[in-house]
């Protein structure tokens, strides 16, 4: 072989390498969502709202009898509003299980709460996919042109 052929052949089994080891970190990551869950109980005590590890909602209890004094707009908002934290909890607990952003500048909490528009999702993507190759890979315009320099 070629030194340009020894060499492509060292990189693709590294890349293919650093594939194996993303796809293992990920099925951990997907197991560990899988057995997870969330459990919030209001400050008042009143409700505690359990998720399972993908932030569903699999019980809603009842803790004491103040909820039978509420009107039913504010009960209607207090559960609505246990429910908000239970899921802001559990997004917070995946952000720390990836350990690091999805995209540079893009957490999974961010991204899972629709927070990012979607032009800064697929420019970062673009980015990174193009941060990836030889700098001879992409011709200068090309690569101006997928970045969204006018």
């Amino acid at each position: 072989m070629t030194d340009a052929a020894d060499n492509a052949q060292r990189e693709l089994d590294a890349a293919l390498a650093q594939l194996d080891e993303e796809r293992a970190r990920l099925a951990g990551l997907s197991e560990q969502i899988a057995s997870g869950g969330t459990v919030h109980t209001t400050k008042d005590r009143m409700l505690t709202v359990t998720l399972d590890g993908r932030g569903d909602l699999t019980k809603l209890a009842f803790n004491n009898t103040k909820y039978r004094q509420m009107p039913p707009a504010e009960l209607g908002a207090a559960i609505v509003d246990a429910i908000g934290a239970a899921r802001g909890e559990a997004m917070g607990k995946m952000d720390e299980m990836f350990g690091q952003d999805l995209l540079p500048g893009i957490s999974f909490k961010s991204l899972a709460n629709g927070t990012v528009p979607l032009d800064q999702i697929v420019g970062n993507f673009v980015e990174t996919a193009l941060k990836s190759l030889p700098d001879d890979a992409v011709s200068p315009a090309d690569r101006s042109r997928l970045m969204g320099d006018k």
